[in-house]
């Protein structure tokens, strides 16, 4: 059984966090892709055919000999109406994604601290009560978080020409998405009001700054190499393609058409591919988070001798 209430240093951040995965991970990933698959899918099936007519725009003139050369313009004017409403879509689907992604793993791990029977059931009655405060955390977040991040990157990226921005920036990046999360860890899983769970989350990450930090930013770096990897491998693959194609770089008509083809094909999958993932991994930072948030109440309140006293009780049974 896992416990959630433990006192942790930065190793045990880590591994805690790995070790979630291997005794839930079967489980809550089924759970996952039960709730939030479906709403993945048409995501996915919506980017491909905006992609598709955005690309076919773009190629559209290659080797055309035409006058006119407005071929990505009228592409998408004589699809007008496509793109709006896909468009529109896909802003309500990202953000019903994105509710779903940042509240599942609260309503996990509160069931698992709650004892109760982790089914799609209980986590759909979960999320679904907590669909009000999610959109208030939201809203709230455009008026205190958002402004304040555009303003701090600002100046880092103004301090990026003095060389001392990039080291500040490793450290700020990851204390924005903690306290965030934090945040949105204690509004969830508490009573709490917006105000309390922001100066609560603030809180929580400076009394273990460091560790917090530390662990944060090596989940960070583990999502971003792998999605990276899925993103550039289909895509190196469809850029070497052409390159190694002869009669596409000499510019044969139909070779070229075909190349270029193909490479639309390798970035589309690689973008549909690298946000499916993004999506899936996200669930590493936001568990890696829960830990933190139960760790760092477990320094205030110490609950550990109760959970131990329950353990107990749960083994002699």
């Amino acid at each position: 059984m896992f416990q959630l209430y433990k006192k942790r240093g930065f190793n045990e951040l880590v591994s805690d966090t790995f070790d979630f995965f291997k005794i839930y991970g079967k489980n809550y990933f089924k759970n996952y892709f039960i709730i939030n698959g479906g709403f993945l899918l048409i995501l996915v099936v919506l980017l491909y055919f905006l992609m598709k007519i955005f690309f076919e725009g773009v190629f559209a003139g290659v080797n055309n000999t035409q006058a006119d050369e407005n071929f990505l313009l009228n592409n998408l004017n004589s699809n007008l109406s496509v793109i709006i409403v896909g468009g529109i879509t896909i802003l309500v689907l990202i953000i019903v994604i994105s509710i779903i992604n940042y509240t599942f793993p609260i309503a996990y791990l509160s069931l698992i601290e709650s004892k109760k029977e982790i089914t799609t059931k209980n986590l759909i009655a979960f999320i679904k009560s907590k669909i009000g405060k999610s959109i208030v955390f939201f809203l709230a977040s455009l008026l205190t978080f958002i402004p304040l991040l555009f303003i701090t990157f600002a100046l880092l990226i103004a301090l990026m020409f003095v060389i001392i921005g990039f080291p500040l920036m490793i450290i700020v990046l990851p204390a924005f998405v903690s306290w965030i999360t934090l945040s949105y860890y204690d509004y969830i899983a508490t009573e709490n009001s917006f105000l309390t769970s922001l100066s609560n989350g603030y809180n929580l990450l400076k009394e273990k700054f460091w560790p917090i930090i530390g662990s944060t930013f090596i989940m960070f770096i583990i999502v971003q190499i792998v999605v990276g990897i899925v993103y550039f491998v289909p895509y190196i693959i469809g850029v070497a393609s052409f390159f190694t194609n002869p009669e596409a770089m000499q510019g044969n008509s139909q070779q070229t058409l075909e190349a270029l083809s193909f490479i639309t094909i390798m970035m589309t999958i690689a973008m549909i591919v690298s946000i499916l993932f993004n999506y899936m991994l996200q669930n590493l930072i936001l568990i890696n988070q829960g830990i933190i948030y139960y760790s760092s109440k477990e320094e205030k309140e110490n609950n550990v001798i109760n959970n131990d006293i329950d353990l107990i009780g749960t083994d002699s049974e």
